[in-house]
């Protein structure tokens, strides 16, 4: 007589920092009824390569958990780890992750990219807290779909210190860094802001109403991507336009 209240479909969350906050609550306040996240925090503590082989060493202890709690597919949450490690290797730990569960593995880089060429997008600018070295190997993802990258609003912070941002200040933080891309790139026909420590799905909603233009965040695009593997997907109305998007 429960059914109505257990889990449909449960996603491995391989969760970037070692405090989950408000990347819980937007996948839970945007995600359809039934679909839970399974999140294990793998602590990344600076925006290095050293320190991605060090959250990444124990990956296969780490799959196994997720595995013992019923998941059926595996997200590679965070941006960030995916520029630091590079195309190839980001290829190599999703082929791995896959070989290990038996199951699909996706990460928020290729659901924002697969979520953009959805949406038509051909020339985007970046909105995020990271460096100019790492925004260089995201457009290196974007290329990949044909999907240029016109220019970038940052402003790099280390996550030691974007992790103590007050959650409204962040929030305006991300507006306005997306309002100075707009301005800055023109010829943009959409943004992709980065980063789940923002709460950017509000922000997203805000600026497609006042310009018009598709603005892409990761948690809309993760669970749009998620859906669509899992072929599930349903249109989720009354947030932004990827996942109103017949």
């Amino acid at each position: 007589m429960f059914e109505a209240d257990v889990p449909r479909h449960k996603i491995g969350y391989l969760s970037p920092l070692s405090i989950i906050d408000n990347s819980a609550y937007e996948w839970y306040r945007l995600a359809p009824p039934g679909y839970m996240a399974v999140m294990i925090p793998i602590g990344l503590s600076e925006f290095s390569a050293r320190d991605v082989d060090r959250v990444f060493g124990p990956i296969d202890s780490i799959l196994d958990q997720l595995m013992g709690r019923g998941i059926e597919l595996t997200l590679q949450a965070g941006t960030p780890l995916a520029t630091l490690m590079g195309v190839d290797a980001h290829d190599r730990l999703l082929a791995h992750i896959e070989k290990r569960t038996g199951k699909p593995a996706t990460s928020t880089t290729m659901g924002v990219v697969r979520s953009a060429k959805a949406m038509g997008l051909k020339n985007v600018a970046l909105v995020n807290k990271w460096s100019v070295p790492m925004n260089k190997v995201l457009a290196e993802f974007f290329a990949r779909d044909g999907i240029s990258v016109c220019g970038a609003s940052t402003k790099e912070l280390a996550p030691a210190d974007f992790v103590k941002i007050e959650t409204g200040d962040h929030i305006r933080l991300c507006y306005e860094l997306s309002k100075q891309a707009l301005r800055e790139n023109p010829d943009c026909d959409g943004l992709y802001i980065g980063g789940g420590t923002w709460l950017s799905e509000p922000v997203t909603r805000h600026l497609e109403k006042e310009t018009g233009k598709t603005i892409i965040c990761n948690q809309t695009a993760q669970i749009w991507d998620i859906m669509h593997i899992l072929n599930d997907w349903k249109p989720i109305p009354g947030h932004n336009k990827l996942l109103a998007k017949p």
